[in-house]
């Protein structure tokens, strides 16, 4: 058994060069593979034949190994070799996710880089939907994420939808619980570990952008079931703001708007007449954007020719717009990667985490594509 599988291995790290995977990532699935069919002890060849055999160098053949080392598939013993390691019970992750595929909800972007670092680190993605979980009772709830035994859990879905009894199941259970993409101001009303976007200052950023510019007579659209005026700030915060850092503080241009291409359309038809009160136009999302971009259209106005425009999240298909849209990028991947390495780093007793250990702030980026142009003099208020 022993002499089939120090040969057999080599029927596992077949190489394609032709192949867009890297070897190395190859050689990993490979002896993946292999250590999952052979038992503990089993040895692999010396590094020197396998590179002679395989026909790759050492250093990439090494770069493998030592991944395949850290995951925990094969030991290395000096003088020994190198054999197939006692495998640990397989983790696994649930995500907790609502049913809902509109375009629009994060969890579309965040979920790929989620299942992404699991398999990196041969960590098990579960999906349930939260529409399914709020039909069950508390009692079952809790019977199911207890007698399963999962590794974490990564709730996807707004605080908003989230029942009381579910959130009491989860605050009550020993399971890491960590929600991958928030705000500041759910983490303030539940205590539980989130990665965050300091969406106040990144909404800042991008107005910020569009003052240097050139433009102050900005509108704003927007959504109108936030839970506040826009992005973190009160009505009054937000026009304070703005006068703040040079833009016009006109409440007028400051409008809350249903998610709706015709609603958009008939608000910014409002500012139009009977001329037109800006030169820009931020949006809540770059959902919102879109429409808006639309709107301009129907009206006759050119981006950015006309209208400057400027979204908020990052949707991963705005460089593909034409034109393509500025915004604001909370980078959702990444999200989603970093959300399997923070949920592995929680402790079991993760209740006792104090605020400052519960909170982690989610990087963003401000990109300037060709929805915003610069303001010229002559067209700036005043000049």
């Amino acid at each position: 058994m022993v002499w089939n599988g120090v040969m057999m291995i080599y029927h596992y790290l077949k190489v394609d060069k032709q192949s867009g995977t890297p070897i190395y990532q190859q050689l990993v699935s490979g002896i993946e593979r292999f250590c999952r069919d052979y038992p503990p002890e089993t040895p692999i060849p010396p590094e020197r034949d396998l590179s002679k055999t395989l026909g790759v160098s050492r250093t990439t053949l090494r770069q493998a190994l030592k991944e395949c080392c850290d995951r925990g598939l094969i030991i290395s013993r000096w003088a020994k070799g190198i054999f197939v390691a006692e495998q640990k019970k397989r983790r696994r992750i649930l995500v907790m996710m609502p049913e809902s595929t509109m375009i629009s909800m994060p969890w579309n972007y965040t979920l790929p880089g989620i299942e992404q670092r699991a398999a990196e680190l041969s960590i098990t993605v579960e999906k349930i939907s939260t529409t399914f979980l709020r039909s069950q009772t508390k009692e079952q709830i809790r019977h199911f994420l207890e007698q399963e035994d999962f590794t974490g859990i990564l709730h996807m879905d707004y605080f908003s939808w989230i029942e009381a009894e579910e959130l009491d199941v989860l605050r009550n259970i020993h399971t890491p619980v960590l929600f991958p993409h928030s705000c500041l101001y759910w983490f303030r009303q539940m205590p539980f570990p989130m990665n965050v976007v300091d969406e106040r200052q990144a909404f800042r950023d991008a107005i910020a952008a569009m003052v240097e510019m050139g433009h102050t007579e900005i509108m704003t659209l927007g959504a109108d079931s936030y839970y506040d005026a826009i992005r973190g700030y009160s009505g009054e915060e937000y026009l304070k703001m703005l006068e703040g850092i040079g833009a016009n503080p006109d409440p007028e241009l400051f409008r809350r708007v249903q998610y709706d291409e015709e609603k958009i359309a008939e608000t910014v038809s409002v500012l139009l007449k009977p001329k037109r009160k800006f030169t820009a136009i931020i949006c809540f999302s770059d959902f919102y954007a879109i429409m808006a971009m639309k709107a301009l259209k129907r009206y006759s106005l050119r981006v950015p020719e006309d209208v400057s425009i400027m979204g908020f999240c990052g949707f991963p298909g705005g460089k593909f717009l034409t034109p393509g849209l500025s915004t604001i990028d909370f980078n959702y991947l990444l999200i989603g990667r970093n959300a399997v390495d923070r949920l592995l780093a929680i402790p079991s007793e993760w209740q006792k985490m104090n605020e400052s250990e519960r909170v982690n702030f989610s990087p963003y980026e401000l990109v300037i594509r060709e929805s915003m142009k610069p303001l010229k003099k002559k067209n700036r208020k005043g000049k």
